[in-house]
């Protein structure tokens, strides 16, 4: 190798590290500048968010109380910050960086929420406000004994408009993840998915109401229903016993009081009054269709609704359009609001009913108050008919009663089926249509019902948990745990004091003082029945049986004063199907603790 050939190499050699190097410092400088960028962009839209989720509660407020000019100042603002939000979290360099490993996840998630506002403000947030004035709280209002339904026929195109905005934003913020973001951001992704998912369920609510009520308060034409009000100390699946049966008839938004009956004047009948769907004659008998007491047996409404209907054409020839269940604590939250009513006016019977005496004035003292059955009966359909009518008066806070039925429906207080298919399409999917449960994505979801065994009056000393659990275990891989543990809250002394009528007085076969409970818990369609232990790890003696597409488990258990049960049942998801757990559990007096239990392996394979 000649001399200039061995000077010309060391000195490609320096050019070439110099060329590497500066190439390395400028990618590290395009890094540098992109890591500024996006942080100083992510800052800017996470604040823009941050002051963006109190105004959506601003704007509700604004277009229930009717405050047009709010409504529409506030508006522009979340628009304008949804928008700068989404601008900023939406560039190309921002679209590159979020599939970088450690930074990925966070713009990912910041990115996501951004996109969920500004599709939730460019698309719902002018129906929203347009309806400002033209509907609020007070179109649910009666007056004058009316509803004027016509505002609300009016305002369903544009709640329709704003409900699909305000869901498609909500699963949109559903599918961003939170894993591997940092707390603090995380943290705020949390508060948005709540936010938007309060929009969502209020926008629903709004829509399925504008698109029901008119139709169903007889804008068309006069529209009857049963309103069966529940009596939770003799549980049934969907709540309690019909106590009352109440025929009301909805005429251009006025709602009349037609006649009233105790449940108990209804059969029994030679045999159900309809035939009965096999799973529930097998889980509940015969008796569901030949008492009226009896057809809130099964959770399924739709059934209960139609074996009342039948029961009501057979002894007055009259069809009626609807069938609605209420319970005393539904009619606690319905008092809240109204304020207190007098039942039984200059009679030695008078009461003050309120929201803190109504439960134990109807379903305790009554009982002591009056010996003989006719008599407590009048008294539960004198204090229905009294709030009926300072219901259909509209002496209330229109805001506080929206708040009331928010409440009812969510501890599903309150179950409403209709005649007409159009109706319970809308109705499908909501809380009012009873059970079993329908899963969210993600999810599944169980139903745990309980009815009364004692023939008394006894569940209002009743004590209810339930926990459930998704555990996976090597031998059998995942499975899904129901526990639920039930409490007779009475000494022995105290059931000794009871009347006869609470009791049971020993009537089929149970003591006095004794708890008898039907427990009978749906899976979702996508789990089987495995097996069942109490809390010593004994089998537990269990019907099976399969209702459509639910696996249901069933047993029974006897309580004597102060005893508790716990029973644990086991299901095994079928193959590729899996989700977060919940439970639905039938509404009772007493509030029921419904967790997330912590299971082992050990515990649950036995």
């Amino acid at each position: 190798m000649s001399q200039a050939a061995a000077d010309r190499r060391p000195r490609r050699h320096r050019r070439t590290r110099v060329l590497v190097g500066w190439l390395v410092f400028a990618v590290l400088l395009v890094l540098v500048a992109a890591l500024a960028w996006v942080g100083v962009r992510g800052v800017l839209a996470a604040d823009q968010l941050r002051r963006a989720l109190p105004i959506a509660s601003s704007i509700q407020t604004a277009v229930l109380s009717g405050d047009s000019g709010t409504a529409a100042t506030e508006a522009a603002e979340l628009r304008t910050r949804a928008d700068k939000a989404h601008a900023l979290t939406s560039d190309p360099v921002w679209a590159v960086m979020a599939k970088t490993p450690w930074l990925g996840p966070n713009l990912r998630a910041l990115g996501g929420v951004s996109a969920s506002a500004a599709s939730v403000t460019d698309n719902g947030l002018d129906a929203i406000t347009s309806l400002a004035g033209k509907i609020g709280a007070d179109s649910f209002k009666p007056k004058n004994g009316a509803l004027d339904v016509a505002p609300l026929a009016s305002a369903a195109p544009a709640l329709a408009k704003a409900n699909a905005a305000a869901q498609a934003a909500e699963k949109t913020a559903a599918g961003v993840s939170t894993h591997g973001v940092i707390g603090p951001l995380a943290s705020a992704v949390t508060q948005y998915k709540d936010k938007i998912g309060e929009v969502s369920t209020f926008t629903d609510a709004a829509s399925r109401a504008a698109a029901l009520l008119p139709g169903m308060l007889g804008q068309s034409g006069p529209r009857s229903y049963l309103v069966l009000v529940l009596n939770n100390a003799e549980l049934r699946s969907l709540g309690g016993i019909p106590g009352s049966v109440v025929h009301v008839t909805a005429d251009q938004g006025k709602i009349s009081l037609d006649s009233q009956y105790s449940g108990a004047s209804f059969g029994p009948y030679d045999g159900p009054i309809t035939k009965l769907a096999d799973p529930t004659n097998q889980l509940f008998g015969e008796i569901t269709g030949e008492y009226m007491q009896d057809v809130t047996l099964t959770p399924r409404f739709d059934q209960s609704a139609q074996l009342a209907t039948a029961m009501w054409q057979q002894r007055f020839g009259q069809t009626v359009d609807g069938v609605i269940t209420l319970d005393p604590v539904a009619l606690k939250y319905i008092l809240k609001a109204t304020g207190p009513v007098t039942v039984g006016a200059g009679t030695p019977a008078q009461t003050e009913l309120t929201s803190q005496n109504v439960v134990k004035s109807l379903l305790s003292d009554v009982y002591a108050r009056f010996s003989v059955p006719a008599d407590q009966d009048a008294f539960f359909d004198a204090a229905s008919a009294a709030i009926f009518q300072k219901l259909a008066s509209g002496d209330f806070e229109p805001q506080a009663m929206l708040g009331a039925f928010a409440q009812i429906g969510s501890e599903h207080r309150m179950n409403v089926w209709s005649s007409d298919a159009a109706q319970r399409k809308i109705l499908a999917g909501t809380t009012l249509v009873g059970g079993p449960p329908n899963s969210a994505p993600g999810e599944q979801r169980f139903g745990v019902y309980l009815a009364d065994g004692t023939g008394s009056k006894m569940d209002y000393y009743l004590h209810t948990q339930v926990q459930t659990g998704r555990l996976t275990c090597s031998k059998v891989g995942a499975l899904y745990v129901v526990q639920v543990k039930l409490t007779n809250g009475l000494t022995a002394a105290d059931a000794q004091k009871l009347p006869e009528y609470v009791t049971g007085g020993g009537a089929y076969g149970v003591a006095i003082g004794t708890i008898r409970t039907q427990v009978t818990t749906y899976g979702s369609p996508d789990v089987e029945f495995g097996s069942a232990f109490d809390s010593k790890g004994a089998a537990e003696p269990v019907k099976f049986v399969k209702d459509g597409d639910r696996s249901v488990a069933q047993y029974v258990v006897d309580l004597k004063p102060g005893q508790s049960s716990t029973v644990r049942l086991v299901f095994n998801p079928k193959k590729g199907k899996s989700g977060k757990i919940a439970a639905d559990v039938t509404p009772q007096i007493n509030p029921v603790s419904n967790s997330t239990g912590r299971f082992t392996c050990e515990t649950v394979l036995k």
